[in-house]
Order: structure tokens, then C-alpha cells, then sequence
């Protein structure tokens, strides 16, 4: 999985590991990446680390490589990474653009293009791309980062039709998840955003890892092609702030 240092990622590695699963973890950031490593073995789960840059394809080729020599075609697949410059369509460059969508967009399409023809031949697996609201609902200056991940949710359904029936491919589309991300941002701001949706608080990382932990069991063997949204209702329902 990618973007595993922290945040979403970390803590989808670590409930991956709970339940058995051997988890290659990737992100360019490498000494979190190799704290979170540490912590999954230091609990008795299989994991291993790749320092990666997965906007670049032979960065994601060698993270594919290392999987398949440790534990063969993987059964799933969890595209996370995120990187993005706030800026609206006439403020970002197109470095900045690229950029955007090289981490964002295409690192899926890489993943996909190297890892999906195995799946089928193996005859079975669950690709899960983590999405976001920003898919759905437009946010000031984000440009570049809407643009890919409303992008995020057409593959997801491409690939799924192309995929079938041996793979599964859905993507995950969070609110407002309190991440390393949110460092920054002020308590007094943080608690205005989460009066934004109806649950009137933002999710945890481990809530949006539930999710994948779904996407990639049994439990949603009938599940493929769909952008679940995990967002406490910020997009379903009009909700005042008071």
C-alpha cells in the first residue's frame, strides 16, 4: 500500500497486519515509513518497507518487484498516496499541476498497469484507490487536486469493467480525516469544519481503515465500480453550522 507512513495508510497496515495479512508499505518519506514498519513487526505482523517516489513509474515498478519476490502477485492493492499545491486554475504552474497528478492520478494508473494483468491470471483480487469528497463537492483552490481525484473515481469504474470478474476495483472517498495534514490547522478551525457535516466531528484514520479492511474481504464479495463515500454525511445532507 501506498502513502503508508502515516495517516490513512499507517493505519490501514496496521489493521491489514491485525488480520493476518503480509503488507508491503510505500511512501517517499522514509524514516515514518520505517517507524510504522517497525511497529507492525514489533506486534507480530509481516510487513516490509519501500522507500518510493510512486509518481515516477520505475519508482513503482520496483516497489511491484519487491512484493512479488517477498510474497508473490499481491491479492490486494491499497493506491493512497496523496500530494497536492493549493492553488486555484489560474494561480497553480504547471509543475505544480504535474505534480499533482502524477502522485494523485497516475501512480494508480501505474500500479494498476503493472498489478492488474497478474490478479486476473491468478484469478482473483481487491483494488482499493483512496478517493476523497473532492471528487463530489468543489473546495476553494484546490484545483489540481480535484482534478485528480474526480479522475480517481472514472478509472476506479474503468478498471472495474475491464477487471471483471476476477478483480474488484472500488475507491474510498473520506471527509475530513485528522492526519499529520492537520498539524497546522487550529482547534478553533478543526471544530468549525467538523460542524460542517452531521456527525459534528472529524473521522480518524483507523475509521477510514475499517473501510478498506471491507473493500478488501469477503464481506463485500458483490462489491466492485463503487466510490464509497465515509465522510459522516457532509455530502448527503445539508447541515447548518449553528
Amino acid at each position: 500500500m501506498t502513502g503508508a507512513a502515516s495517516g490513512i495508510g499507517r493505519a490501514t497496515a496496521q489493521l491489514f497486519a491485525r488480520q493476518g495479512a503480509s503488507v508491503l508499505l510505500a511512501d517517499v518519506r522514509e524514516e515514518p515509513l520505517n517507524r510504522t514498519v517497525a511497529d507492525i513487526v514489533s506486534h507480530g505482523g509481516r510487513a516490509i518497507a519501500v522507500a518510493a517516489d510512486i509518481g515516477q513509474i520505475r519508482e513503482v515498478e520496483r516497489m511491484v518487484q519487491t512484493a512479488e519476490k517477498s510474497w508473490g502477485t499481491p491479492d490486494i492493492v491499497f493506491s493512497n498516496a496523496a500530494s497536492f499545491t493549493l492553488g486555484t486554475a489560474a494561480e497553480i504552474s504547471e509543475q505544480e499541476w504535474d505534480a499533482t497528478l502524477a502522485v494523485c492520478l497516475k501512480a494508480t494508473w501505474m500500479i494498476g498497469h503493472r498489478v492488474l494483468p497478474a490478479m486476473v491470471k491468478k484469478g482473483s483480487g481487491s483494488f482499493i484507490i483512496t478517493s476523497s469528497v473532492h471528487a463530489i463537492r468543489g473546495y476553494r483552490r484546490h484545483a489540481a487536486y480535484q482534478a485528480s481525484k474526480g479522475g480517481l473515481d472514472a478509472l476506479t469504474r474503468s478498471m472495474a469493467a475491464d477487471f471483471a470478474p476476477q478483480v474488484r476495483v472500488n475507491s474510498i472517498l473520506p471527509g475530513a480525516v485528522l492526519t499529520g495534514l492537520w498539524d497546522s490547522v487550529s482547534e478553533e478551525e478543526r471544530a468549525k469544519i467538523a460542524l460542517e457535516c452531521p456527525l459534528r466531528r472529524n473521522a480518524t484514520p483507523e475509521e477510514v481503515a475499517s473501510v478498506a479492511l471491507f473493500l478488501a474481504s469477503d464481506m463485500s464479495s458483490y462489491v466492485t465500480g463503487q466510490a464509497i463515500v465515509v465522510d459522516g454525511g457532509l455530502t448527503a445532507v445539508h447541515n447548518p453550522v449553528p
